[in-house]
């Protein structure tokens, strides 16, 4: 293979089809091409303990970007591990703040192997946590005592007023993603600077590749960042219309039909002929 790339592929709604499984084929391109030179890396929202069971399937040996590029995991050196932690203290903080202006159903915060949740009733969806996450319902006073690395609220309202509420956030030093479809109502604060994009350069960095080698490839909000700031960055045929607005590139099929190898494939064989 000619020249060398760094494909960083999202799992859900862009590698991984409504199965949940990574298509026999698409699996083994992908890990023929990371061990010919063409790295491979994910990136999810997943925790890295979820992401590892298709980073093992692939056989790779690159970083993982977990947590929406708040954890960068190194499997084969965990000491550089790179994880971006909210103070419990600030968590709070947001929340009375927010609760002044809405009506807060539920906030759920997670590490890399706990998730804390203030609503016993919350419906969990498994796209997001899956197998061995410990589950501690309770109030932020009881259980939120250490920093952690995600930070979702669900609020009442379903239909409430997007603008009104990023404006609440315009001097802590976050950003807020307003989820949509299913998950309407549902709101993810971040810190400004922490995303996959941010991580993808970090990323970049340490495999020598310069940006103009790297190609990535998402479909949802979270998303977002990692679209607009990689110049080789693909939204996938079946993402909404206001990700593939953002996106310079589209995938020419969706994730239920081998997009992301497809366009892989393409963008080989167009850049070696």
């Amino acid at each position: 293979m000619k020249n060398k790339y760094l494909f960083v592929i999202d799992l859900d709604g862009t590698l991984l089809p409504k199965t949940k499984k990574i298509p026999f084929f698409t699996k083994r391109y992908l890990s023929k091409i990371n061990q010919q030179g063409c790295k491979v890396i994910l990136a999810s929202g997943r925790p890295a303990h979820n992401i590892r069971k298709f980073y093992d399937e692939l056989k790779l040996d690159t970083p993982i970007i977990a947590l929406n590029g708040l954890h960068i995991n190194y499997p084969d050196n965990p000491s550089l591990d790179e994880r971006v932690f909210f103070p419990a203290e600030k968590i709070k903080s947001i929340v009375e703040l927010v609760s002044k202006h809405f009506a807060i159903n539920n906030v759920i915060n997670e590490t890399d192997k706990e998730i804390y949740i203030t609503n016993d009733k919350a419906y969990l969806d498994p796209k997001f946590w899956l197998t061995n996450m410990k589950v501690v319902y309770g109030t932020l006073e009881e259980n939120l005592k250490n920093p952690v690395m995600t930070f979702l609220m669900e609020l009442k309202d379903r239909n409430f007023d997007q603008n009104k509420l990023k404006a609440l956030f315009k001097d802590t030093g976050c950003s807020v993603r307003c989820w949509i479809d299913d998950y309407q109502g549902y709101i993810e604060i971040y810190e400004e600077h922490s995303n996959k994009a941010r991580a993808v350069r970090k990323v970049a960095r340490y495999m020598e590749k310069a940006m103009s080698e790297v190609y990535a490839f998402g479909d949802d909000l979270n998303d977002i960042e990692m679209l607009r700031d990689i110049a080789n960055a693909y939204a996938m045929k079946n993402a909404p219309e206001l990700i593939k607005k953002i996106a310079r590139h589209h995938t020419r099929y969706d994730n239920e039909h081998e997009g992301v190898k497809k366009e892989i494939k393409r963008i080989i064989k167009n850049k070696n002929e």
